[in-house]
């Protein structure tokens, strides 16, 4: 897209210096995934957006560039208490300062959900070190919380993705059987192979 717009429906280099070369985040490996969620909120036009799981704020970012300034992006994370590559609240902060529909906040995957009102979001993306059982949840609690027309875009779905180093070596739950338990029930969309993404609806 050639001429994004962000909160203020103006050009977003105007409002920001954010570099996001300098941004950690597993999607920009191999495949560029931020052209899906630049195309997520092209095609759903999201008054309300949940994100659980920032890092430094890449995916945040693509979406936050890509919807008007009515739309509400409420951004979660454990920040420091996260175990690994965790995120900054402060450097965050200071990230997303212009986009003042951005609201970043401690939030724990497995609590954030009890803020939630059903039937409530447009758009929610989940990034928490996923596994099998941070899917499990996602499809069976976090799916009551989107509308009847939203999605949920999930880190992780492939065969690959659940071969990473550290998901063996912990011993965490695989990602693909949960999807094949409810690939009846749902429409699953997954791209990519590292990290992958899933998108879900209704």
């Amino acid at each position: 897209m050639s001429s994004l717009i962000n909160h203020n429906d103006t050009p977003i280099e105007a409002t920001t210096s954010t570099n996001v070369a300098s941004m950690k985040s597993s999607y920009k490996n191999n495949l560029d995934y931020k052209d899906i969620f630049d195309t997520s909120c092209f095609l759903k036009n999201p008054q309300k957006i949940v994100e659980i799981g920032i890092l430094d704020g890449y995916s945040l970012k693509a979406l936050a560039d890509n919807v008007s300034s009515s739309c509400q992006i409420d951004a979660y994370d454990i920040f420091e208490e996260f175990n690994g590559n965790g995120a900054n609240k402060e450097r965050l902060t200071q990230t997303f300062r212009a986009y003042k529909n951005v609201n970043i906040q401690y939030g724990d995957f497995y609590k954030v959900i009890d803020n939630l009102c059903d039937e409530s979001i447009d758009i929610l993306h989940i990034d928490v070190a996923n596994t099998g059982e941070v899917f499990e949840i996602a499809l069976t609690n976090y799916i009551k919380k989107i509308k009847k027309d939203g999605i949920i875009i999930l880190e992780g779905g492939s065969k690959e993705r659940d071969e990473v180093e550290w998901m063996n070596k912990y011993d965490k739950p695989k990602i693909t059987p949960i999807l094949n338990k409810y690939k009846d029930d749902l429409k699953i969309k997954i791209i990519g192979i590292l990290p992958s993404l899933t998108i879900i609806r209704k």
